[in-house]
């Protein structure tokens, strides 16, 4: 389902996490929002800023304490602690994503210890809190 995308090289706001995270989905059915995720803030590169707006953007997910398929990895990777970075769990231990440093799309495991400080969500189309 998703092979065809295995490889294809990050661009921002071409092939980014965002992009690939609402694209995924798509494929298996859910239909996110343009509002559910944003990455303005990104190009200032201020980390507390792109924190505060994926988690403005989550408001229409529920937090799940353990992954389920499919469902969102919000991670916060290296040591800021804020959360700037998404992807998507799809079953058997692993999630799909692209970052810079990865440099394309790939399918990794979830429970690498460079993805421990991860959040679960699962989408819910009638949530607006």
């Amino acid at each position: 389902m998703f092979n065809d995308l295995i490889g294809v090289p990050w661009e921002y706001r071409k092939m980014d996490c965002e992009i690939l995270t609402k694209e995924v989905f798509k494929r298996l059915g859910v239909e996110v929002s343009d509002d559910s995720f944003a990455q303005q803030a990104i190009e200032q590169y201020d980390i507390k800023k792109v924190s505060q707006i994926i988690e403005q953007g989550l408001k229409r997910w529920e937090e799940i304490n353990e992954p389920e398929n499919p469902c969102l990895v919000a991670l916060s990777l290296g040591a800021s602690g804020f959360i700037n970075h998404i992807g998507v769990y799809i079953g058997d231990g692993r999630f799909i994503h692209t970052t810079r440093m990865r440099g394309a799309v790939t399918i990794e495991r979830i429970d690498n210890p460079l993805f421990r400080n991860r959040k679960f969500y699962r989408f819910n189309s009638n949530r607006s809190d």
